[in-house]
């Protein structure tokens, strides 16, 4: 008689505020929790009845559902500690977590919104969290992050707040395109991959897989960068990958590094596809380089610049040009081949077109790289 009383004061409820230690409904069971009634159950719930919430639930303890549960636009709260979360075949609304940690024991589907405040959320035995329609997620720090499998079916740029049960592993894909969910999942442990030689050394502490269909694909992806001391210098990180059929290692586009080594992220454009990615040490992060180290004030089209082949590769580039006295007479930070050149003529101290005859030049490619030798100037 209790329990029908519980639920008879739930399917009539609008405005009044409701709680209960727990709450087991039976297969002849039927819960409603009206818009705007706040329904809070202090121990477990669990049901193999119906309930359909378009209030607010709060739950402290755990949940196993093997009945029918549904929300257009109900609020679900987990603030409990170390809760048990068994959402059985079910979709939920808006989903926030704000407790001592969530285990998730089957698949999550969220329609609107999964906010993360407070908590790990422990996704286990095969199980993903699926952001559903273009749901949002919020929050994401050390404190509070999926640690498992998190598809989304957004398209355009998407950050997944993952890690691992050690450590927050956020992972950003920028332009996503696909026809299906796209998933992301972190590990820590090594990579069973093969080195391909452009790579030095790649990490054996973490790696990340990306999942998605034939139709997948993104433009760019950024990783975290946490103490990487296999890496000599912010000069040779990368991110490498390979396919889950290739299994041998290569190097993505020339990255860009925001922080340090220490605490940063890098971010790598490229034709980021489904498969594994890992934090790499590459010696020498493009080809190298060819100075053509001749310049003509002839425009006949062969010598009208200093042409250095493959200096794209290197978009932080510093050219430096010096005269037999050692003295700068040009600098050109992004040297490109095309609008930004030197042509003969000085930039530094007294400008003008040089003197006919032979000076001393450097490249500096990166931090820790560079090229230097005599280039011949006829003017």
């Amino acid at each position: 008689m209790k329990r029908f009383k519980i639920l008879l004061l739930l399917i009539m409820a609008c405005f009044f505020k409701l709680s209960a230690q727990n709450l087991l409904t039976n297969d002849n069971s039927l819960v409603v929790v009206n818009t705007g009634v706040p329904f809070t159950i202090e121990g477990d719930l669990s049901n193999s009845g119906i309930i359909r919430n378009e209030g607010a639930m709060r739950l402290h303890g755990n949940w196993a559902n093997s009945g029918d549960y549904s929300s257009v636009s109900g609020s679900f709260y987990l603030i409990g500690q170390n809760q048990l979360f068994a959402p059985g075949e079910s979709t939920y609304s808006q989903l926030s977590v704000n407790s001592g940690g969530v285990v998730i024991l089957s698949d999550l589907h969220i329609t609107e919104s999964l906010e993360l405040i407070d908590g790990i959320v422990s996704i286990v035995a095969g199980s993903k969290v699926l952001l559903q329609s273009n749901a949002r997620i919020s929050g994401g720090d050390v404190n509070s992050y999926i640690d498992g499998s998190l598809f989304t079916t957004t398209q355009g740029d998407f950050t997944f707040p993952i890690g691992t049960e050690a450590e927050y592993l956020p992972v950003t894909l920028k332009n996503i395109r696909a026809t299906d969910s796209v998933g992301v999942k972190a590990f820590n442990s090594p990579l069973n991959a093969s080195i391909s030689s452009e790579l030095d050394a790649f990490s054996e502490t973490r790696y990340w897989e990306v999942m998605g269909g034939s139709s997948f694909e993104a433009q760019s992806i950024g990783l975290p960068l946490l103490n990487e001391t296999f890496i000599e210098s912010e000069d040779e990180a990368v991110i490498a990958f390979t396919t889950i059929d290739d299994q041998i290692l290569n190097v993505l586009g020339i990255p860009k590094i925001v922080g340090s080594l220490e605490s940063g992220t890098i971010n790598t454009p490229g034709n980021i596809l489904a498969g594994y990615y890992v934090l790499g040490d590459q010696s020498m992060i493009g080809p190298p380089i060819t100075v053509i180290n001749v310049v003509t004030s002839l425009q006949d089209g062969k010598h009208d610049f200093l042409r250095i082949d493959n200096i794209e590769f290197y978009e932080n580039n510093l050219v430096e040009i010096f005269d037999r006295q050692g003295v700068k007479v040009f600098e050109m930070t992004r040297y490109n081949n095309s609008d930004r050149v030197f042509r003969g003529s000085a930039n530094v101290g007294s400008r003008g077109d040089l003197q006919t005859g032979n000076y001393y030049y450097t490249v500096k490619l990166t931090n820790s790289k560079r090229e230097s030798g005599f280039v011949y100037i006829k003017n």
